[in-house]
């Protein structure tokens, strides 16, 4: 597919430099530094302005990019710049300015250019002088020139260096730029008022161009009686300083999400009071508004292409293991003679299946346990009464009532599980691969994408295996030592083009379009036939997403280039194993939990050496030591025999002592009131509502969360002290279009912003006291203090380092709950 768009990006430059040629020079200074993607802006601008339909709609350019490229903002200023002179020139050459006594005039006189005042006027001619003469030009009488399309200039203009700078500047950047011929044009009928971060303003003092954020006169050391562009910072400067005093302009262009997110509505308002005729959107996001749109979307790889670099081309490698294979398709088999014989169609249990793909540990104590564990999970979730009431549902319908047949059929499933996670303990070819990789050219660097939940895990079993060369990045953030995927992609010196990165397992768009921006060399790895096809899918998806922008009927308003690439899919056995709904929200949510992962909560009793015995969930976080190392796991992926460190003190009151020694600020209160507040908003609004689920469909229409976190916010046990910013924003705005104006989340909605971050951050440094630096410090024998151990009164640190218990497992057994 590059080499498609890169095909079609040479048609539409060949289309650009026929276009303009003999009207504006393309060479000139600034348009060297032009890529095809800024030319390609620079049409799509000068097209829609010059359109002079007064019925057009408003256009949107989508840029899929967070952040703006260096030449961006350069390019966009420059292009509006040419486009309204050259719009102005049209208006000029059909405008003849009445002279009155007194005005300044600039005309080419005796090979020069000069600055004339008009001392007297006639029908045909006019009588003038020199307004800054020469010495030998003092005293000499005033002659006549023929009326023409005279330029005239800021009648306050002063006789400074600067002003003559300035004129000498703008004339030249205009001949340079059009032709010699050019008219000096100084009054600008045709204006554009842009919305953009200050870094767009383009420092140009002769140019006709002003960076508003407050009231103010033309300088009198320029030649202008208007400014032809008006800069402003946000929407409400553009109203308080330009639209307010009565300006009006031709366009509104905004540039950045942010600058347009909040505040298209008064947008919108302002153009239906004739303060501009259009507006021009540039950001990610076209705006949440039922107004039409020109629309033209930048795909990712073409945006890339068209600014000279290369989009990453990821590797598929591909290993054949049969015997999983084979037994994928027993699997299917049991699933499809259920199916023929019951009429029951149970083939979403083979989703659970991918959570054995994703896996590279393998021959460990440890590899086996997070192995049972989640066939423990998974055995649990068949014989819930969750899973029950599911398949009884299904099997009623077909008038198949006997439990002992249900229990049959999932037993006979479950069994093939069993066989596939005993291969997979065994024998991983993925992580084969990875070593015999690493081991082939042991001076390269390889570098191996991970999940944060098993990074320790792997961390492990690579230095276990003596493997030197290969560092792991985690797919999101754990702390400031280790490196994460998001932190390594900006990272110019690490994601360089001589990197190979590795990826055993991807099966979401979100992770794809990351890789995308990696520079080195990516390879993903699949089981042929297995977890390829739903890499494939993602592939797939990805391109068909690209062509639904490269092909967007509106692109052909600009260019008659079309684009055309075309893609054959091959059906597979088990397509229907590994196809996801990629573009749903709980998937994007978490690809990995939602089709793998069985909700049931799994608890354990765990007997220790010590004779002393517990319940944990599976879920709870411990260390275990192996080999003098502390890897983090959890207590349903343990095995017998294993060590492990934990932390055990129930005392809401010691905790809170700890938080308090971070509270600088004395804002623990504070945080506590804010945190109840916006939880008992929700509250009375779900009584408003009738439900919490009628709540979140008309809280959440754009911008969604995942359902389950939104109903764990009533759970006083499961909800977070503050949600994400983002979320309180969507709840402020709901308080504030359901009559709830005095809450709050409305009138201290900076400070929850504020509250939200601090009390995280406070929490998050008690945590690490409580979950490493502690574990760290008993490890030491109490000789090794971190920095945030030191803040502790020793009191304090002894009642804790109590609590940090060292036990020894010597059965584990699930326990029916």
């Amino acid at each position: 597919m590059i080499i498609q768009i890169k095909k079609y990006l040479s048609q539409v430059f060949a289309e650009i430099q026929k276009y303009y040629l003999g009207e504006i020079n393309l060479s000139e200074a600034d348009f060297k530094k032009y890529s095809v993607f800024d030319f390609a802006n620079f049409h799509l601008i000068y097209q829609y302005i010059l359109d002079d339909k007064s019925n057009k709609n408003d256009f949107f350019i989508s840029i899929p990019e967070d952040e703006y490229r260096e030449n961006f903002f350069a390019s966009i200023f420059h292009s509006i710049v040419l486009i309204k002179l050259y719009q102005n020139f049209f208006n000029y050459e059909k405008t003849f300015p009445v002279l009155n006594i007194g005005d300044l005039i600039y005309k080419k006189y005796r090979r020069e250019h000069r600055i004339f005042r008009v001392n007297n006027t006639y029908v045909e001619n006019v009588s003038v002088n020199y307004k800054f003469p020469k010495r030998n030009e003092l005293g000499i009488s005033d002659f006549l020139f023929k009326k023409e399309n005279f330029t005239k200039l800021n009648p306050n203009l002063i006789d400074n260096k600067n002003a003559a700078k300035n004129i000498d500047s703008y004339r030249n950047f205009l001949t340079t730029t059009f032709n010699e011929n050019f008219p000096f044009i100084t009054d600008f009928k045709n204006r554009t008022l842009v919305i953009a971060e200050k870094s767009f303003f383009k420092e140009s003092k002769f140019l006709p161009i002003r960076y508003t954020n407050k009231n103010g006169k033309i300088s009198n050391d320029l030649p202008f009686f208007s400014y032809l562009v008006e800069c402003c910072n946000d929407f409400n400067s553009a109203q308080n300083f330009l639209l307010n005093e009565n300006q009006q302009f031709d366009e509104i262009i905004i540039i950045g999400d942010a600058k347009y997110r909040n505040s298209f509505e008064f947008i919108l308002q302002e153009k239906y009071r004739d303060k501009y005729k259009n507006i021009i959107v540039i950001g990610t996001e076209k705006p949440n508004s039922e107004n039409q749109f020109l629309e033209w979307w930048w795909s990712n790889d073409e945006v890339k292409i068209a600014n000279n670099e290369l989009p990453n081309e990821t590797t598929k490698i591909k290993l054949n293991n049969s015997n999983l294979y084979s037994l994928f398709l027993e699997l299917n088999k049991e699933i499809q003679k259920t199916k023929d014989e019951t009429k029951v169609n149970l083939v979403f249990i083979l989703k659970y299946t991918n959570f054995f793909l994703r896996m590279i540990l393998v021959n460990t104590n440890l590899s086996k346990g997070i192995f049972q564990e989640y066939l423990d999970r998974l055995n649990r979730y068949f014989v819930s009464e969750a899973f029950s009431e599911e398949l009884n549902n299904l099997f009623y319908a077909n008038d198949i009532y006997n439990p002992d047949t249900i229990k049959d059929y999932t037993k006979q499933i479950f069994n093939v599980f069993a066989k596939i996670s005993n291969l997979l303990e065994n024998e991983n070819l993925k992580w084969n691969y990875i070593k015999q990789k690493a081991r082939g050219n042991q001076t390269k660097t390889f570098y191996l994408i991970v999940e944060k939940k098993n990074y320790d895990a792997v961390y492990s079993q690579v230095k276990n295996e003596r493997i030197n060369n290969i560092r792991l990045i985690s797919d999101k953030r754990i702390d400031i030592s280790k490196l994460y995927l998001e932190k390594w992609l900006n990272d110019e010196q690490q994601n360089s083009h001589n990197r190979v990165v590795i990826i055993p397992y991807l099966n979401n768009l979100e992770l794809y379009s990351k890789i995308k921006s990696i520079k080195g060399s990516c390879e993903v790895l699949c089981y042929e036939n297995l977890d390829e096809i739903s890499f494939d899918n993602v592939e797939q998806t990805y391109q068909n997403q690209e062509k639904t922008k490269l092909n967007h009927k509106d692109r052909l308003k600009f260019f008659k280039t079309n684009f055309t690439h075309s893609t054959e899919l091959k059906k597979r056995e088990l397509d229907d194993v590994f196809s996801f709904d990629l573009n749903s929200d709980n998937f994007k949510n978490n690809p990995y939990e939602t089709i793998d992962l069985p909700k049931e909560k799994t608890v354990y009793e765990i007997q220790f050496s010590d004779g002393t015995s517990d319940k944990f969930d599976s879920s709870r976080g411990v260390f275990l030591i192996e080999n003098g190392e502390q890897i983090k796991t959890t207590i349903g992926e343990l095995y017998n025999n294993a060590t492990i460190r934990f932390y055990q003190n129930n005392s809401k009151e010691e905790f809170r002592k700890i938080l308090k020694i971070f509270d600088t600020e004395n804002l623990l209160d504070s945080f506590d009131e804010y945190s109840n507040s916006w939880k008992q908003t929700l509250k009375d609004l779900s009584a408003k509502f009738n439900s919490i689920e009628n709540l979140y469909d008309s809280l959440f229409t754009s911008f969604k969360i995942n359902y389950g976190t939104f109903r764990n916010y009533f759970h006083e046990e499961m909800s977070p002290r503050f949600p994400r910013v983002k979320t309180l924003g969507v709840i402020r705005e709901f308080c504030l279009n359901n009559n709830r104006a005095n809450d709050l989340i409305v009138n201290e909605f900076n400070k929850f912003k504020v509250y939200s971050k601090k009390d995280h951050s406070i929490r998050q440094q008690a945590g690490k006291i409580l979950g490493n630096d502690l574990l760290d410090y008993v490890a030491s024998n109490k000789e090794e203090k971190s920095d945030s151990l030191k803040k502790l009164p020793n009191d304090i640190l002894e009642k804790l380092t109590a609590t940090i218990q060292e036990k020894t497992i010597i059965k584990k057994t699930l326990v029916d709950e």
